[in-house]
């Protein structure tokens, strides 16, 4: 009896050892350790970037479908105008179109002082501004302004990472993973390994019906960060075969920043941050961020709150604490909440808005770039010129 036990506890010591190393050295299986660990804590965690998120529901009947917005907006500081601006906003947003609208009616304290109204094709972005003489503007960015996000076919939960199980453990072993030896430190100052995974052409099916989206013709790149845990703190993936040096990086404890990087010709440069604020009492709370660094070598920044809440008929958002700078001097702060609905049968965006963008004037993309506070300071002079009703506060 005592020799049959003392087997059996050798037999488990050497089970647990194999398993031991086999977390520890063999970057496959650590990888599967990580996708389970992601699905069983991961998910449950409230600062996890998607929690209590619908990603299909938001990409396809938002982020990817035609929608129309209302709501107010609050400006309390601009630069060089020594005036609130406070008034409403409405218009829509066509992905297939290309087409957004922005219309805006402004009050300064309790008077009535204009119009000024946004649009956006393609990459061309137009101010249209009634308010300041019919002085309006329009200039072609360069850029896609109207991305589309994944077409996901199954939300992304534990069920799916349950029904997948076999497909996750036959990928894993399929794909080319190597630890490089290099480490991430995460915020918190825990230290991840870092693996570069390469997906190559023909793999992933599943992945890819998930993502609604074609399967790549050409191999996919990422890196992995993984503690000692197997507790992934950080995910990037390289878009280089869009735009060399581009990528998504996803990281946190619980994976709840999302960071957007991409090179803009001319030695720009432009990254967008979402991170989720998991001690917040609303149901969707982020800190958001976008920086774009110019070949002059300024830096502009956009930082804000964002709530966001699902409501019966849409969502309803905050864009909370909003300000803009120029290498950390406030051009502009505010606020903006409303709410958003999906339209069947939208129509011609353009033609709803009564847009007439006819008489713009086209400005060279590098001119204001490259001298930004100039174009800012001549449009606010402009509107001192031409709406009388300022004259009453000088």
């Amino acid at each position: 009896m005592k020799k049959k036990l003392g087997i059996t506890l050798i037999i488990i010591i050497a089970v647990a050892i194999f398993i031991k190393a086999e977390l520890d050295y063999n970057p496959s299986v650590r990888v599967l350790a990580s996708v389970i660990n992601f699905s069983e804590s991961t998910l449950k965690s409230d600062d996890y970037l998607a929690y209590n998120i619908d990603l299909k529901d938001l990409f396809r009947n938002y982020t990817n479908a035609d929608i129309r917005y209302s709501g107010s907006a609050y400006i309390k500081k601009l630069k060089g105008f020594p005036y609130s601006i406070s008034g409403s906003i409405k218009g829509e947003r066509s992905p297939e179109q290309k087409k957004f609208s922005c219309k805006s009616d402004l009050d300064v304290l309790v008077l009535n002082v204009g119009k000024m109204d946004l649009y956006a094709e393609d990459s061309n972005i137009y101010l249209v501004a009634p308010m300041l003489g019919d002085a309006s503007f329009g200039f072609d960015t360069g850029e896609n302004l109207f991305l589309k996000a994944p077409n996901l076919n199954n939300d992304i939960n534990r069920e799916w990472f349950h029904s997948n199980k076999k497909n996750i453990y036959n990928f894993v072993n399929s794909i080319e993973i190597n630890k490089t030896g290099e480490t991430y430190v995460d915020e918190d100052g825990t230290e991840a390994d870092e693996f570069a995974i390469t997906i190559p052409q023909g793999e992933g099916d599943f992945i890819w019906q998930l993502l609604g989206m074609d399967a790549p013709d050409h191999d996919i790149k990422s890196f992995i960060y993984l503690d000692k845990f197997n507790h992934t703190r950080k995910l990037v993936f390289d878009l280089s075969y869009k735009t060399k040096g581009a990528y998504i990086s996803i990281y946190g404890k619980n994976l709840s920043t999302l960071e957007l990087y991409s090179p803009l010709p001319d030695n720009e440069e432009v990254t967008a941050t979402i991170k989720r604020d998991g001690n917040s009492n609303y149901t969707n709370a982020y800190f958001d961020n976008i920086t774009y660094k110019t070949t002059a070598g300024d830096t502009f920044t956009v930082d804000c709150g964002v709530l966001l809440n699902y409501i019966d008929d849409g969502i309803k958002i905050e864009m909370t604490n909003i300000d803009v700078a120029k290498n950390e001097t406030i051009l502009a702060e505010g606020y903006v909440k409303g709410k958003i609905k999906t339209v069947e049968n939208m129509g011609d965006v353009f033609e709803n808005a009564h847009a007439d963008l006819d008489d713009v004037t086209i400005i060279d993309w590098d001119t204001i770039k490259n001298d930004t506070a100039s174009f800012v300071d001549d449009v606010i002079s402009k509107a001192r010129d031409n709406v009388d009703v300022l004259d009453l506060f000088d």
